[in-house]
């Protein structure tokens, strides 16, 4: 879904480099609910380190680290629902934003398990 609105989420982040992203990239198994069907996914690599962002709240789209094509991924092959808002900007032009919608949580985490062994 996109909408249009005139100024950007509260603590909208840029990601403007690698070390923006959350560090965490080993498999990791997700879950959220899709209408009133559980789904899941198991994410690694940059997947992984764009969901765990959009968890911590929005993402402004324009990046060179290409978030888009990593949230087209997580729309489209696992059915996350993840919004792009439009901002109208004044002389600056219009940006976007990404957010998740989805209520996503973290079930478990490969980095942690290996860290306790």
């Amino acid at each position: 879904m996109t909408f249009h609105k005139t100024f950007a989420p509260p603590g909208t982040r840029w990601i403007m480099s690698r070390r923006d992203l959350p560090a965490a990239r080993d498999l990791a198994r997700y879950e959220w609910m899709d209408g009133d069907k559980a789904r899941h996914a198991v994410l690694s690599k940059r997947n992984r380190q764009v969901l765990d962002a959009l968890r911590q709240g929005p993402v402004y789209c324009a990046s060179p680290v290409r978030l888009s094509d990593k949230v087209l991924i997580l729309k489209r092959d696992y059915g996350l629902d993840i919004e792009t808002i439009r901002i109208d900007g004044d002389e600056e032009g219009r940006f976007g934003v990404y957010r998740l919608v989805s209520a996503v949580r973290l079930v478990r985490d490969a980095t942690k398990k290996a860290e306790a062994a």
